[in-house]
Parts: structure tokens; C-alpha cells; sequence
């Protein structure tokens, strides 16, 4: 990865992350983990801020969410935050029944909480403001680097208390991602070393100035997305979903639909790639 890259286009990149060496082979059907681990110490000498994206399936490496958030606070600021996506069935899978592996956001929640002893809480996730409030939730923190995480409250308009699929809405969703996930001001600082503080979960009030300094380089991100798949589709969640796709035909194709396929590998919308012009 070269140091050249236009920061301006290019403030951040996501990692796919299983979490163990083992949990790699299982889903990916390769030992990764030692190249992601360079792969994300590289993004940091080139100012990259970096985003896990942990796939989840149940009895593979859900008994490993805790292990994911401390690994990946060992590295921050480089990685600014999590975003996990508990397995769908679509595209690419083996044949088995989907339901026995599912993993569901609430219970990812109580996951997180258990596996780290506290550190990051139930009550500390919000429904999301652009998208139906079964699809997602997201927690945002303070993490200093004497290892204290503080949560955050969800502010205005960063729920699903005041949705909104019009541009503004949508507009302000994604700048609000932008902001969490851009490359950090110390990220070039960071030599993913392993040696940072033990994280400690910090509570109570907060020196102004101390408060704006994190704001600007020490958020973290926790967030969790449950996407769909032809063994739970949820029509109402589809029509109040803002995340769409055009289509060859020029129509708004909401993500789930758009990317939902058969158990024989048949998309409904989505063009396979032997079939693109």
C-alpha cells in the first residue's frame, strides 16, 4: 500500500475480519489473519483510517465478539471502529439450513456486553436514522490513550425516532459515517504494536476541551448490520428501507432485494457476472 494515495477520496478502507486464525479457514478457507494484521498496519504508515467488518456465524466465531472489540482497540487510532455483519444466506453459500447459523442483532448486543465483561453495554446501541429500525444499530465512543472508553448518546436525527428516506436524511446519515470512520489525525501514529492500555470502560463528566480533542481523533465505532436474505425477508423492513440500488433499468432497488438470490444461486435483480455485457 503506498503512502501516495488521495487522502481526500480515499479517508478510510474496510478490512473483512473473522477474528481467529481458525475462524479465517472456516469462512474464508485460509489462514489470514497475519496478512490482515499487515494489511491494516500498512493502511496506518499511509494515513488510512480502517474499519473491521467481522462476518458472523453461530458456532464459528460468535464466542469471539469480545476478542474482536479488544484487538481491535489495541490498534486504534487506526481502526476507527467495528461494523459486523452477522451471516445471510445470498450469493455464495453452501447448501445447509440457513436457520441453524443465524445470528441475530439482539443477540449480538448481549454478546458484546458478556464477552467484554461490560465494557461496552446493551444500552449503549441505537436504532439506526437511515433504514428500518430492525436492520441495524450502532454505538459511538471516546477512546483515549490511557485506554478509557466513554459511550456516546445517539444525537438528533440518528435514530430511527425521526426517519427520513429523502436526501436530507440520507445526506446527513452518511456524513455522520464519514465523520466516524475518516482517517484519524494520529492514525500515522499508530504502529498496531499490541502494547496500548488495557481498555477501561470511562463514565461521568468530561473536561470541554479534553471532550473536543476526541472527538476530532478518538471516536470508535461499534455497529452491526443484518441484512436479508430469501429465508427472512421482511417486506415491511424492504419498504421502508433508504439504501437502494439503480438498476439496469433505471428503478430503486432496496440492498436486500437487490442482492437476494435462490438457494440455486438465482438473483432477481441483480445481473450475475457472466451475463454483464
Amino acid at each position: 500500500m503506498s503512502g501516495a494515495l488521495p487522502m481526500p477520496a480515499l479517508p478510510r478502507c474496510f478490512s473483512s475480519s473473522t477474528g481467529s486464525t481458525m475462524s479465517f479457514i472456516a469462512l474464508r478457507g485460509e489462514a489470514l489473519l497475519e496478512r490482515k494484521l499487515r494489511a491494516i498496519r500498512n493502511a496506518g504508515a499511509a494515513g488510512l483510517g480502517v474499519v473491521l467488518v467481522p462476518t458472523l456465524v453461530k458456532g464459528v466465531n460468535t464466542d469471539a465478539v469480545g476478542a474482536i472489540v479488544r484487538q481491535a482497540l489495541q490498534m486504534a487510532p487506526t481502526v476507527r471502529g467495528i461494523h459486523f455483519q452477522p451471516v445471510s444466506y445470498f450469493g455464495r453459500f453452501p447448501g445447509q439450513n440457513a436457520d441453524t447459523e443465524r445470528f441475530t442483532l439482539p443477540e449480538l448486543m448481549r454478546s458484546l456486553e458478556e464477552q467484554t465483561a461490560g465494557l461496552l453495554r446493551v444500552a449503549d446501541f441505537s436504532p439506526p436514522g437511515g433504514e428500518h429500525a430492525h436492520c441495524s444499530f450502532h454505538g459511538t465512543y471516546l477512546y483515549a490513550g490511557d485506554g478509557s472508553l466513554r459511550p456516546l448518546g445517539a444525537s438528533d436525527g440518528d435514530s430511527c425516532c425521526t426517519p427520513d428516506c429523502g436526501s436530507g436524511g440520507i445526506r446527513k446519515t452518511v456524513d455522520t459515517v464519514s465523520r466516524r470512520w475518516r482517517s484519524s489525525s494520529k492514525t500515522a501514529e499508530c504502529c498496531c504494536s499490541g502494547n496500548s492500555p488495557e481498555p477501561a470502560r470511562a463514565e461521568g463528566p468530561l473536561d470541554l476541551d479534553a471532550f473536543l480533542d476526541a472527538v476530532r481523533s478518538g471516536t470508535f465505532t461499534i455497529s452491526a448490520m443484518a441484512f436479508q436474505d430469501g429465508e427472512n425477508l421482511d417486506l415491511e423492513r424492504l419498504r421502508g428501507c433508504c439504501i437502494s440500488v439503480i438498476s439496469a433499468e433505471g428503478n430503486l432497488v432496496p440492498f436486500c432485494a437487490y442482492n437476494l438470490t435462490g438457494r440455486d444461486g438465482r438473483s432477481l435483480y441483480r445481473p450475475r457476472w457472466e451475463d454483464a455485457p
